[in-house]
């Protein structure tokens, strides 16, 4: 039997470039010996569990065992192994005890270790005993971003978790060869851009952002939706819960639990916002260093929602945006830096550079001049695409453009106001920190206004750092 149909065709509708190697594993995927220079870490095994809800695909390294209670926590399941006989039609077209770990092939809801979206490389059983598929790691990435993720439903063994140490400093140390080498090769930018132009399938919304878009949009939802929807993920709940008790919020009780965090700090809007915003950015993933890394993103993007939200709470009420959604707003709008990581992390190291080499040039025309598109134009792409409210897809595209006064000019107005104070704290993407007098007239705020948000946000940095630092996390 060759490569199962439905993973053939499901690769090729996904135009994903793939290679069909022979490994030596056993018909239940057991791991049978060395295969040269492929590290067992990047080999994909799953694993079909099942309760009353329905069928789930787990999938995992081979170098992982499965900690069913801990994943029933996590997804608030009662999931216990499925027999064969409950899934073998689905993958009628594999070898016997073949299952390809590409759970959306076959209409299975997913979730995966996310040790494995680490990786350079991904192989899965293609469907024929004794042979892998192998495909890059950002494809597979790709290729799930409907699953759920997590780190605490499996567990290493201890030899394994030694060899993955091993690894991981040869990575290191490659890593910062790459980083000393002078000049890195870039496509040329008409070439870049006509990459961007063949895109035709972005990344897919995240079950779970999507799933708090639908609670949002519900009239009837109150905070206990909401609470049990965030606690699902418990990394997530974990970041919301901690959120809730920085000092920035100055709340003098305990915080437990994500209801808690509701009620009693940050209220529904609030915990609604930052959910979307940490499980729309969590399958991105970009290096955490460098100006337009992870880190400088969160630290960014908590500066800015929090000087967005002040500055909201100053505007006339006639002018006033909708608090909740600029908050959002500000949280995401430098999210088309997060997609140009993602999809073209060769151009991105070569802005980073640029940019750490002309940090008083301007972002933009780095952009222009090297990749031929900006993060505004890919940010609205992706919020697009995501079918995001207006609001926020005019703010990816015109937040470099203080002058806007088209559609919700009024969100663009106070996101490019915060970015342009975040200037002058030597943090963000703005052109300049200057503050046009109309640009103050547009949303009915003077200077002395402004600088008192300024200076308290600057009063706040410990606890704003320590905040980006727990979305990050």
């Amino acid at each position: 039997m060759s490569t199962s149909i439905t993973v053939r065709r499901y690769l090729d509708k996904q135009d994903v470039q793939y290679s069909v190697i022979h490994y030596p594993v056993d018909a239940q995927g057991r791991w049978q010996g060395d295969i040269g220079d492929i590290s067992p870490f990047r080999v994909a095994r799953a694993m079909i569990l099942k309760d009353i809800s329905g069928m789930v695909m787990a999938v995992l390294p081979i170098t992982h065992r499965l900690k069913l209670d801990a994943l029933n926590r996590q997804l608030h399941r009662k999931l216990v192994p499925a027999e064969e006989r409950d899934y073998r039609s689905v993958f009628a077209d594999c070898s016997s005890g073949i299952l390809p770990a590409l759970g959306e092939a076959y209409n299975f809801e997913t979730v995966i270790d996310d040790s494995l979206l680490d990786q350079d490389f991904v192989y899965v059983a293609s469907g024929n005993a004794g042979e892998l598929v192998r495909i890059t790691g950002q494809d597979f990435q790709l290729l799930h971003s409907n699953a759920w993720y997590g780190n605490t439903f499996s567990q290493i063994s201890e030899q394994r978790a030694a060899q993955q140490n091993t690894e991981q400093k040869a990575k290191t140390r490659q890593a910062k060869k790459e980083t000393d080498v002078e000049e890195i090769d870039v496509a040329p930018v008409t070439s870049m851009r006509q990459r961007i132009e063949r895109i035709t399938q972005l990344p897919a919304m995240p079950t779970l952002a999507q799933k708090i878009i639908q609670l949002n949009a519900n009239p009837y939802a109150h905070a206990e939706d909401l609470a049990k929807l965030v606690e699902k993920d418990p990394s997530l709940s974990a970041q919301i819960v901690r959120y809730a008790q920085s000092p920035f919020y100055a709340y003098q009780g305990k915080v437990a639990s994500v209801r808690q965090a509701i009620s009693r700090v940050l209220g529904y809007d609030m915990v609604m916002n930052i959910s979307l915003g940490v499980a729309a950015a969590r399958p991105f993933k970009v290096p955490p260093e460098g100006p337009l890394g992870l880190n400088a993103f969160w630290r960014d993007a908590t500066y800015s929602a929090a000087l967005t939200q002040a500055l909201c709470s100053m505007v006339p009420r006639e002018l006033r945006p909708r608090p909740g959604t600029a908050y959002l707003a500000g949280l995401l709008h430098n999210f088309g830096f997060l997609l140009l990581g993602h999809l073209f992390p060769k151009e991105f190291a070569v802005l980073q550079r640029a940019i750490n080499k002309e940090p008083e040039a301007s972002v933009v025309e780095l952009e222009k001049r090297l990749i031929g598109s900006t993060h505004m134009e890919m940010g609205a792409w992706l919020m697009e695409a995501w079918n995001m409210p207006k609001e926020i897809i005019v703010v990816q595209q015109e937040h470099h453009n203080p002058a806007y006064d088209g559609l919700h000019a009024n969100y663009v107005q106070v996101v490019a106001l915060a970015d342009r104070l975040l200037k002058g704290l030597d943090m963000g993407d703005a052109e300049s920190d200057e503050l046009p007098a109309g640009l103050l007239d547009s949303i009915g705020l003077n200077a002395e206004q402004v600088a008192k948000v300024l200076e308290c946000t600057v009063e706040s940095r410990e606890e704003l750092d320590t905040m980006a630092r727990q979305l990050v996390a």
